[in-house]
This record gives C-alpha cells, structure tokens and sequence, in this order.
C-alpha cells in the first residue's frame, strides 16, 4: 500500500475563509503545517498528486536530527505528513493551478512575467498600502477555490536539464506544444516525476532497478550525483561518472563511498556533447569531450542520470514576488516574509545556498511563526 494512502484524492473543499494555506508538501511545507495546526490556526496543505518533494526521490537520509541509523526520504515525508494531519491540519491532494493574490480588497491572478529584487515595488498587482485585514488569497485548484488569509509557498526545486537535443523525449515525458519541467511540482499543477523511459532520468532511487547489468553514466559533482552512483551501483553492471571540474564539490563521505565501488569510473574535465540514439529512439550512448584536450570519445551506456542541480519552481508567484539573482523567491522579511501581505516563501524555492531538509524544515517553522503573529494582528 502506498505511505500516500491515507490523503484523500478529492476532499470537499473548505467553503470558508481559511487562515493558512501551505502548498507544497516537503520539509518545508509540513514543518510549517505542523507548526500552524498546533498553533490553532485553520490550515491547509495542497500537498499536490505526488506529494513529498525531493526526499520522495531520495533513499537513506542520514543527516537529519533523531535518525542515527538514518531513514529512507519516503518515510521521512509520511511521518512528517502524520504529524501534521494529527496536529490538525486538513491535507489535500491537489495542485494549486493558480493564485489570485490579494491586492488592497481585490485579487490578481498570476500570470507570466518576472519581478526584479531590484525593484520589488514594481511587483504586479502589489499595493504598498493593503490593509492585511483585507487580504484574502484565492487558490485555484481542480476542485474548486481555497481563500486564505495566508499563504506558505514551499514549492521546492526541479532538476535540472542538461540542455541536449532529444533530452526530454528520451526523457519519457513531453506536452503537446511543448516541454515539461522535470520532476513535476508537487502541489503546483506540475506533471508526474520523470521516468528514465527511454534512457535519460533524473533520479536513480526511482529509476536504478530497470537498468539492472546495464552500462549507465551520472553527470554531476555534488552529493546528489553520489547518491546516484551509490543508488545505480547496486543494479548496474558498470557506472560512469562524469563530472565537468577536476575536483568534486560532494561531502568526502560520499565521495569515498563512491571511490571505493569497484565497477565505478569516475571521469573528471568530461563534458556530455550529444545523445546517441538507435533506431528505436533508446539511447545507446554519449558523445563526451575532454575538456583538457578538446579529444571526444564515445561512451557506450545504455542510462543517463542527470544530477546537476535544480531549478526553483517559481511560477506560481512570477511576477508578484520578486526573485534574487538565482532565480529564487525573494524574502523581504523575517520567515521568508514577502512583499505581499500574508504571502510567505520557505525552502528550496527561496534557499539559493543550502538546500537541505533540515534548513528547509527550519524555514518552514519560521514562516509559521511569523504567520502566527500576523494572523494575531489580522484578528486583532
């Protein structure tokens, strides 16, 4: 039975205004939950079709507080999920399609359009005067509408792409008229996780058991591409991996767990130029080049994960919360505080620096807090 079984796919829908709506459902996103429900204010959580964030994709987690001998990323997320359901708050498995925020007692629905930390008073839709007693958010989701007084956008992160032709198709997943985003955004209207259908993934603890006695390769330097390696050496027959510098950015731990793997190759200054493909439109290899030399080679593999790092799902806020330089959800305030009223950011959507479940979780209960004390002031 799945760790998801107790979130019901189609709730009724709340038909009063809410206090708080988290939407996303990581660290961040259930920390927050857990600290708003305990605090008795009436929260929501979309927590999306796949709910989870990142650890979903994860195996062993070993560096979260209370955990000595570890704990699987799933079940980090569903114990977290409990917690937060038992504290009170209403779990949803919807994604939120849009936002209508709050604009001095009218609303503005998102829509494209980018909004510079430089000139956050620029924002779309935002007025430097709203009363917060008058800002009632509008959710939109498949279902219906949610009105909240609060928001805690904790949307999290993608993977990103290489950029190569024929990456996304041999990627599994692709949308008439054009490309989806990997790994889908939980509780964000966002597609399912990519699969490695015809080759290319993005996430070795759902993917490894089907290039079993294969030839793969993983491109990346930190330690998400040693947990790739670690996750693919025990279905592979042999395991590339390819990293652009000549020296690793991942913990040393991993790094010499990876090292010590008899069947793993590690390639430093190696470049992915091209896709190669059979007939059949699976991938059969890599055109590599070396960067010391300009040399290219051909390397024979039949998977290729992609752990290069992510990219902040940002769209539900595009142009009325301002992004820093990174392309992250720009904080104004203390726990992720924005320049809307009632509007607070948390984890890796905002976190352009560490980008782990502890800090995520951290900045989830701060959003809380501070959405505690502004509902106090909103119904003062």
């Amino acid at each position: 039975m799945s760790i998801w079984a107790n979130v019901a796919a189609g709730p009724t829908l709340p038909m009063d205004t809410v206090d708080a709506v988290v939407v996303g459902g990581g660290p961040a996103g259930w920390t927050a939950a857990i600290y708003l429900a305990r605090a008795c204010a009436d929260t929501v959580v979309l927590a999306g079709t796949a709910p989870g964030g990142q650890l979903m994709d994860t195996g062993i987690v070993e560096n979260f507080p209370g955990f000595p001998e570890g704990i699987d990323g799933p079940e980090l997320m569903a114990r977290m999920r409990e917690q937060a359901e038992r504290a009170g708050a209403r779990v949803l498995a919807l994604d939120a399609d849009n936002i209508r925020y709050a604009t001095g007692g009218s609303a503005s629905a998102a829509t494209p359009g980018r909004a510079s930390a430089e000139a956050p008073d620029k924002a779309p839709g935002f007025s430097p005067g709203t009363s917060p007693g008058r800002a009632v958010h509008e959710i939109i989701t498949a279902e219906g509408t949610v009105r909240t007084r609060a928001i805690v956008l904790a949307t999290g992160s993608a993977p990103r792409r290489l950029g190569l032709p024929g990456e996304i198709r041999l990627g599994g997943e692709s949308q008439p008229g054009g490309e989806t985003q990997p790994g889908g955004e939980a509780g964000t209207g966002g597609g399912a996780r990519l699969g490695g259908g015809l080759g290319v993934a993005y996430c070795a603890v759902c993917e490894a058991p089907l290039f079993k006695g294969r030839d793969v390769a993983v491109v990346g330097g930190g330690d998400s591409a040693m947990e790739e390696v670690l996750a693919l050496s025990r279905h592979a027959r042999r395991v590339h991996l390819l990293h652009r510098g000549d020296t690793f950015r991942a913990t040393p731990v991993l790094l010499g767990r990876v090292r010590a793997l008899p069947h793993v190759e590690i390639g430093t200054g190696r470049v992915v130029r091209a896709l190669r493909r059979d007939t059949d439109g699976r991938l059969v290899g890599l055109s590599v080049e070396h960067t010391a030399t300009g040399m290219a080679e051909h390397l024979a593999v039949q998977g290729l994960f992609v752990a290069i790092g992510h990219e902040p799902r940002t769209r539900l806020a595009d142009g009325f919360v301002t992004l820093t330089a990174t392309g992250h959800l720009h904080s104004t305030g203390p726990g992720g505080a924005t320049e809307l009223p009632g509007v607070f950011v948390a984890g890796d959507v905002a976190d352009d620096r560490f980008r782990q479940a502890v800090t995520a979780a951290g900045a989830g209960c701060a959003a809380a807090l501070e959405i505690t004390r502004y509902l106090e002031d909103v119904h003062a």
